[in-house]
C-alpha cells in the first residue's frame, strides 16, 4: 500500500521545459526551486543530449508564471558565426551586411546576459553599409539597447550599457547609443514556500497527500505485523502451558 501510494504521488508531474542543454536546465531548475516550486531535471527522450525540467501537476500554473517572469528558458541570440552566410547562395553586399549587424547584435545580447541580474536585452543596430566609392559623408551609426532587469536597480548604469555596445561596434560612438531600461518585481525573499515537511522530508505541496497516506499504509503495516507476532507469541505461550500441565500433576 504504501509504495502503491508513493509511486502515484511521483507519476503526477508534468514538463514546464524541454530540449534544454544541462545549464539551461539548471537554471531554470534553481529558479522554480528559488520560488518554492519543487522541480525536477531529466533526460529529454525525446532530444538527444538534452534534458527537461518537471513539476508537480498541481504547481504547473505556479511554475509557468514563474519561467515567465524570469524569461526562462532563454532563447539564444544568433551571433556573428551563426548569421553570416545564411540566406541566398549569391547573396548582395546589402545583405551580408545585415546579417553581419544582426549577428553583431546577437553577441551584444548574449554579452548583456551574462551580466547577473539582466533578465532580458534587445539591441537594435543601425550602422551604414561602408562605400568606398561615395563622396559624401557616411551617415552615423547609432544604436538602441532594450534591457530587462531584476529589481529596482539596474545591475550597469546606461553610459556602461552604452559604452559596452559602442565598443563592440565599428565607427559607433558612446553619444549615439539610446539605453532604456526596465525593472521588473524583485524576488520575494523570505516568500512563504510551497514546499511541505513530513518529518525530514521537504516534498511539494501536491505531494503531501500521497506522502502522508504512504507513510499512513506503511504505519498500518507495521502495527498489523506487530499485532501478529502478539498474537502468535500468546498462542506459543499458551501451547507450552497447555503441554506443561499434564506433567505438572504426575508423581516425579
Amino acid at each position: 500500500m504504501a509504495a502503491s501510494m508513493l509511486v502515484l504521488g511521483a507519476g503526477c508531474s508534468v514538463p514546464v521545459a524541454y530540449g534544454l542543454e544541462e545549464g539551461e536546465a539548471n537554471g531554470v531548475a534553481v529558479a522554480l526551486e528559488h520560488a518554492g516550486v519543487d522541480a525536477q531535471k531529466e533526460v529529454d527522450p525525446k532530444a538527444e543530449n538534452r534534458f527537461l525540467v518537471t513539476v508537480a501537476r498541481d504547481d504547473a500554473s505556479v511554475a509557468l508564471g514563474v519561467l515567465r517572469d524570469e524569461g526562462l528558458p532563454r532563447t539564444k541570440p544568433k551571433g556573428v558565426l551563426d548569421a553570416v552566410g545564411q540566406g541566398s547562395l549569391v547573396p548582395s553586399r546589402a545583405a551580408e551586411h545585415a546579417q553581419f549587424l544582426a549577428g553583431l547584435a546577437g553577441d551584444l545580447e548574449s554579452t548583456l546576459l551574462g551580466i547577473d541580474g539582466v533578465v532580458s536585452a534587445r539591441v537594435h543596430l543601425q550602422v551604414p553599409e561602408p562605400d568606398p566609392l561615395r563622396s559624401a559623408p557616411a551617415e552615423k551609426a547609432t544604436a538602441s539597447v532594450l534591457v530587462g532587469h531584476r529589481g529596482a536597480t539596474p545591475p550597469l548604469a546606461n553610459d556602461s550599457v552604452a559604452r559596452l555596445i559602442a565598443g563592440g561596434v565599428p565607427g559607433l560612438l558612446v553619444e549615439h547609443v539610446s539605453v532604456v531600461q526596465l525593472a521588473r518585481p524583485a524576488r520575494a525573499e523570505g516568500a512563504e514556500s510551497r514546499l511541505r515537511h513530513v518529518g525530514p522530508l521537504a516534498v511539494a505541496q501536491s505531494s503531501l497527500r500521497p506522502l502522508q497516506l504512504g507513510f499512513g499504509g506503511l504505519i498500518l503495516v507495521v502495527l498489523a505485523q506487530a499485532a501478529l507476532v502478539l498474537a502468535l507469541v500468546a498462542k506459543l505461550s499458551r501451547l507450552r502451558a497447555a503441554a506443561a500441565a499434564p506433567n505438572a500433576g504426575r508423581p516425579a
